[in-house]
């Protein structure tokens, strides 16, 4: 099985089962400057968990090849926050594929940081 864009339907619905049908068992997964995940069990508790931090996302692709074994994929992914606001980031995703088409590679390249900042508070203004 190999249908990237189906993938990403499932992560964008925050649905962990339907994300996790595309990986290996034996699968290694890095999310930014994580440590790696070993194991489908492992990927899809460490994505729940992360899918808890937030309270949406949807990725816009802006590039995608296929070379061999290997997928890449360029997006700006968009993350609703829990305390309300939307922030973007781009994000590059390398994925390799055994033989039966599942991935058992996986690399996401994202600066997170605008998604868990503190929001600013502005001071209240004077009033003369």
């Amino acid at each position: 099985m190999r249908d990237v864009e189906k993938m990403f339907s499932s992560i964008d619905k925050m649905d962990v089962a339907g994300f996790a049908e595309h990986l290996s068992e034996h699968v290694v997964f890095q999310f930014g400057n994580a440590p790696e995940l070993h194991g489908r069990e492992a990927v899809a508790t460490g994505v729940a968990g992360f899918f808890d931090q937030i309270a949406g996302l949807r990725h816009v692709p802006t590039g995608g090849w296929e070379l061999g074994e290997f997928s890449f994929r360029l997006f700006m992914t968009y993350y609703k926050r829990l305390d309300g606001p939307e922030v973007s980031a781009p994000c590059a995703v390398v994925l390799h594929h055994e033989e039966s088409g599942l991935i058992d590679d996986y690399r996401i390249y994202i600066d997170l940081s605008p998604v868990f900042e503190k929001l600013e508070t502005l001071p209240e203004s004077s009033h003369a």
